[in-house]
């Protein structure tokens, strides 16, 4: 297959030529035009598969390209990169047809991401034919056969791109990850999340994912696994609470009787390549003693074994629970703590992400449309609210449940609220059946109180280009505190050393 064409379009060249750096990485070609009119002459000749543009929303005319492309190219994704905000000009522009408005400078990884997403629409060869596929007439978005470049499948808010048809993500063979996992958001401590992510993905260092159940950490130990130099070698995921704690040590370490042929273990599996623990919080004593050995000493005893066998794999464990809190009960070895938890990636649920919830209901609303042949065009404004009010305890995993099952028993365009339904039920008074009110928004207090402290913390590091020094007595505190607040909402995003 051609590799794909995208077209950047800006009048600064310094800014094109930083653009085309930051996409180099991505299997695509390149090319550049200064202005509208010279991106018109090179959209008519044809092959282009995606545009990217930088424009100023303060001018009158910035959104004429996009509408002359919807019009004569319907079907050609564009990204839009915004110099400045602009709420009213953003919702325009989605509204014209913009598959994606950034705010630029941006991350590269964030342009990457929304690019991978762009491209993985619809067929390269029908992008550019006028009226190959067109939007719905009421602006919505169409279930009108966008077929990927590869086959799209995701789960827990990743998106899987050039895989093979119907593979999900749990039968994927070790050795054979995916060529690209992009994210699907723009939540901020998301974004440094991943940020962080790829920059320790190149080092050797144990990685430790914490999130609730659903919010991803098993993907994203994939891309940590993706990104880094043993990506063509075994990724193998191991869930320690599946299995007792025989099972497990069995499962893991491998057995070698004395008169029965030897039994491999996970570890032997993942040589040369990453080994992900999950739910490790969930691990008994004498495991969690075998793994501090493999931790410190590279070396694992196989059941019944002689003697040592040494271990090249990568180790990435996740957790749901707080171990810093395990270990100061007792219930967790600190010294294995502190070796697996070298770097600490922080995934934020569902209900902190804002906006991404609109965009994640509407990819999972498209996909599972598709899938299942059927017409929904997308979510009422009621629907969308409920969506919005609910604390989603199972996160993104359980979204992803909620819209595929509205989409098969919606009998309408639109999913409405009779459509939606959700773990949690609403409470009855005892006895009466009155109800009691909606508990869908209600947190723990330690959880709701943390929200703004974390903000406000972000905010002032900002503000004062992230000196702590500074920050600190801004804020009123010692700086070993603000270290342990920062390195507990995730904003040590900055602090290679310690990550390495």
């Amino acid at each position: 297959m051609n590799e794909n064409r995208i077209l950047i379009i800006h009048p600064d060249s310094s800014a094109r030529t930083l653009l085309a750096s930051m996409l180099q990485t991505l299997a695509v070609q390149l090319e550049e035009a200064p202005n509208d009119p010279a991106a018109v002459r090179r959209l008519e000749r044809g092959g282009v598969d995606l545009i990217v543009a930088g424009v100023e929303p303060e001018d009158p005319d910035c959104l004429e390209l996009l509408h002359y492309m919807k019009r004569k190219f319907p079907a050609l994704p564009v990204i839009l990169l915004f110099s400045v905000g602009d709420a009213e000009r953003t919702r325009e522009a989605r509204q014209r047809g913009a598959d994606a408005v950034l705010r630029f400078p941006l991350p590269a990884t964030q342009l990457r991401a929304a690019v991978s997403q762009a491209l993985g629409q619809a067929e390269p060869s029908a992008r550019t034919a006028v009226g190959a596929m067109s939007s719905s007439t009421d602006g919505r978005p169409s279930n009108s056969a966008p077929k990927g470049s590869g086959t799209r499948e995701s789960a827990h808010g990743w998106t899987f791109l050039n895989g093979s048809a119907g593979t999900t993500p749990s039968s994927i063979e070790p050795g054979h990850c995916r060529d690209s996992l992009v994210l699907i958001g723009e939540d901020e401590s998301l974004r440094q999340t991943l940020e962080l992510a790829e920059t320790i993905a190149s080092t050797r260092a144990t990685v430790l994912i914490q999130g609730e159940p659903g919010t991803g950490k098993s993907l994203m130990a994939r891309i940590i696994h993706q990104r880094s130099p043993r990506a063509g070698e075994p990724f193998v995921e191991v869930r320690c609470s599946e299995e007792s704690s025989g099972e497990i040590d069995r499962f893991l370490f491998g057995e070698q009787p004395m008169l029965r042929p030897a039994t491999s273990g996970q570890i032997e599996r993942a040589q040369g390549g990453t080994l992900y623990l999950d739910d490790v919080a969930s691990l008994g004593p004498e495991l969690q003693a075998k793994l501090l050995r493999l931790l410190r000493d590279g070396v694992y005893e196989p059941i019944g074994a002689s003697r040592p066998e040494r271990a090249d794999v990568r180790l990435i464990f996740g957790t749901k629970e707080n171990l810093e809190d395990r270990v100061a009960k007792g219930g967790f070895r600190q010294d294995l703590w502190y070796r697996m938890s070298v770097a600490t990636l922080k995934l934020s649920p569902l209900r902190h992400r804002g906006t991404d919830l609109d965009r994640l209901a509407e990819h999972f609303r498209f996909r599972a449309a598709q899938r299942n042949d059927r017409t929904v065009s997308g979510f009422s404004s009621e629907a969308m609210a409920m969506m919005r009010r609910y604390h989603w305890p199972l996160n993104i995993q359980e979204l992803e449940a909620v819209v595929e099952r509205a989409v098969l028993i919606c009998r309408g365009r639109l999913i409405e609220p009779n459509d939606l339904v959700f773990s949690s039920a609403p409470i009855t008074s005892r006895g009466s059946g009155d109800y009691r009110g909606d508990l869908s928004q209600i947190r723990p207090l330690k959880e709701a109180l943390e929200e703004p402290e974390k903000q406000i913390i972000l905010e002032a590091l900002k503000a004062l280009g992230w000196n702590r020094q500074e920050t600190a007595r801004v804020l009123d505190i010692n700086r070993t505190t603000l270290y342990k607040k920062m390195k507990k909402y995730g904003l040590l995003v900055d602090e290679l050393a310690w990550a390495n």
